[in-house]
C-alpha cells in the first residue's frame, strides 16, 4: 500500500513508487502473492479495497497522503482499527515520531538528548546560536538546503516565513549541532530490535564556510555536487562513540514503541554527546537507500530483511 502519486510528484514522492515494486517483488520470491493498492483521503473506499483482497497483511509504505505528512498516521489508524495487519509502526508511534516538536519533547521526557527548537511566536534567550531551519512535519529533506542554516533568531525567524511562502506547511527552527552526522538502522528480528552497522554521513571536499547538512539535493538531485560529495560510511567507531549511540538508538525505540523497522538520524558533537534529530518510523526501503546499505553491511541479505518486517507484523 501507498499513497496516490501525481503526475507531478517530486523525486521523493515518486520513490514510494520504487519501493513499492522493490518490495512487491521481493514478497513475491518469498513466496507471498501481492496486490499493490494506492490510496487517498477515501479511507472506506481503501477498506474496502484491502477488505476485497482478503489479504493477511498490508505493507505499509505511506508516507503522507495527498502529499501531506501530517496524515501519515492515518492508515495505521484505519488498518488498526479495522484489525488488518500492517507492517512497520501502530499510528500512534507514528503520529508521536512525525511531527517533530512533539517528537522532541517526548525525547525530552525519557531523557534523550535532542537540541533545543522554535516555533515563529516563542521567545528563546540565546540570540547569537546556529539554527537550522526544518519542515514540522515533511521527511525526505523537503525545502532543506543550504540557506537554512542561519545564525540569531531574526535570521531564523526570517527563514521559517521564507520557507513557508515557499512551500507551504509549518516551519520551526532547531539549534544546529555543528557535529559528526548518524543514520542508525534497526530491524525487528524475533521481536527484539536490532541495531544495523553504524553509517556515518561525510561530506567530502565540501568548501569552508558550506554547511555539512544532508539536504533535498544531497538526497534526490544527481545532478547536484551534494548528491556526490555526500557519502556513507561505515567505518568502525571508538567503543565510547558506537556504545554511547546505541544507548540513545535503544532508548527511542523503548520510548517511541517502535515496531518492524526504523531509522534515527542524530548528531554527535566534540564532547561526544548524541543528539538525536528524527525518528523516522518508515524509512525508505529502495535498494539504494540507507536501510538497505546497513543490512547488506550486517551481513543480511535485503530480502531477508523484509522477510523480518513481515514477520514482526505477523505476530
Amino acid at each position: 500500500m501507498h499513497e496516490t502519486i501525481s503526475t507531478d510528484a517530486r523525486a521523493d514522492e515518486v520513490d514510494t513508487l520504487v519501493q513499492a515494486r522493490y518490495v512487491g517483488d521481493v514478497m513475491q520470491q518469498l513466496g507471498w502473492s501481492v496486490t499493490t493498492l494506492a490510496t487517498d483521503l477515501d479511507l472506506s473506499k481503501t477498506l474496502a479495497a484491502i477488505s476485497a483482497s482478503n489479504v493477511e497483511c498490508v505493507f505499509n509504505l505511506v508516507e503522507s497522503l495527498r502529499g501531506d505528512g501530517r496524515l501519515v498516521h492515518m492508515l495505521p489508524a484505519l488498518l488498526g482499527s479495522a484489525g488488518i495487519r500492517f507492517t512497520g509502526c501502530d499510528s500512534d508511534a507514528m503520529y508521536l515520531s512525525s511531527q517533530k516538536l512533539l517528537a522532541k519533547r517526548w525525547m525530552k521526557l525519557h531523557d534523550i538528548p535532542t537540541p533545543a527548537s522554535f516555533l515563529p511566536g516563542d521567545d528563546k534567550p540565546v540570540d547569537k546560536t546556529a539554527w537550522i531551519v526544518k519542515s514540522l512535519w515533511e521527511h525526505a529533506s523537503l525545502g532543506l538546503d543550504d540557506g537554512c542554516v542561519v545564525t540569531g533568531l531574526t535570521a531564523a525567524r526570517a527563514r521559517i516565513d521564507h520557507c513557508h511562502a515557499q512551500h507551504g506547511g509549518a516551519w520551526f527552527a532547531e539549534q544546529f549541532i555543528d557535529g559528526r552526522e548518524f543514520n542508525v538502522s534497526v530491524l525487528e528480528v524475533d521481536r527484539k530490535p536490532r541495531i544495523l552497522p553504524i553509517a556515518e554521513m561525510t561530506f567530502v571536499d565540501y568548501p569552508p564556510g558550506k554547511p555539512r547538512i544532508v539536504g533535498y539535493a544531497a538526497k534526490w538531485d544527481d545532478a547536484t555536487p551534494e548528491f556526490h560529495a555526500t557519502q556513507r560510511s561505515f567505518a568502525e567507531l571508538p567503543s565510547a562513540e558506537h556504545d554511547a549511540i546505541v544507548d540513545v538508538v535503544q532508548k527511542c525505540w523503548r520510548a517511541f514503541k517502535l515496531k518492524g523497522y526504523a531509522r534515527i538520524d542524530l548528531r554527535l558533537d566534540a564532547a561526544g554527546v548524541p543528539w538525536v534529530l528524527e525518528i523516522n518510523a518508515n524509512p525508505c526501503l529502495s535498494p539504494d537507500a540507507g536501510f538497505a546499505a546497513a543490512v547488506m553491511e550486517a551481513g543480511m541479505t535485503p530480502t531477508r530483511a523484509i522477510e523480518h518486517i513481515v514477520s514482526a507484523a505477523m505476530h
